[in-house]
């Protein structure tokens, strides 16, 4: 009995077959090549990316605030401030020279000095005596008088012990005299003047520069 040849139609049948199964085996080996090997090194390198940008960031918002801290001022665009801070175990004032940019008008510079007080003081052996809260709204200068409107926080010194009231009071009598030894020192609360009842000092009345509390 003659064997039968397979039709040419059956022949073509099986060829579409396995050429199928070669597709979907290239397809499936592809996608097992991207997901293992391609991918990842996407990835990596992306992360290699935006960790160098956030380094360069990071790095650059330092080097930004580092120059701001150590801003460079020519001679003769500085002064010294002397600024009086409380000494740490010790009941007296001691001073810290700072150097900031000069100013020419008396008031301008009697802020800087507040502003720079306010600040508290960088040397580790001193402390700041004024409520870290406190600002200052206003200063004038009027016949010998430095005229100073405090925040209402200023007013907490009042329930400072004795002595403590008295050092953080002076902290800012003594390095606004700085100036002007001679000069007084007025008070205002908060654009009011202060009761002169509360606390251990009379802050109703101008007050002079007090020699006898700093120690250097």
């Amino acid at each position: 009995m003659a064997t039968r040849k397979p039709s040419r139609h059956n022949q073509e049948k099986v060829l579409f077959v396995l050429m199928g199964f070669i597709i979907v085996g290239l397809i499936v080996s592809g996608y097992f090549l991207f997901v293992r090997k391609i991918l990842p090194e996407i990835t990596a390198n992306k992360g290699e990316t935006t960790e160098k940008a956030t380094v360069e960031t990071s790095t650059s918002a330092i080097n930004d605030d580092m120059a701001a801290a150590n801003e460079f001022i020519p001679q003769d665009e500085a002064q010294d401030l002397r600024i009086y801070f409380g000494a740490k175990g010790k009941d007296f004032l001691t001073s810290e020279l700072r150097r900031v940019r000069k100013r020419n008008m008396l008031t301008a510079q009697a802020k800087q000095i507040i502003e720079t007080l306010l600040e508290g003081p960088v040397t580790g052996t001193m402390y700041q005596l004024l409520p870290d809260n406190a600002k200052l709204r206003g200063l004038f200068f009027d016949a010998g008088m430095f005229i100073v409107d405090m925040s209402k926080e200023f007013a907490e010194i009042a329930k400072l012990g004795p002595t403590e009231e008295i050092l953080a009071v002076y902290s800012l009598v003594n390095s606004l005299t700085e100036l002007d030894p001679r000069a007084r020192v007025k008070f205002l609360i908060n654009g009011s003047e202060p009761a002169g009842e509360e606390g251990h000092i009379d802050m109703s009345m101008p007050l002079q520069r007090l020699e006898g509390l700093i120690q250097n």
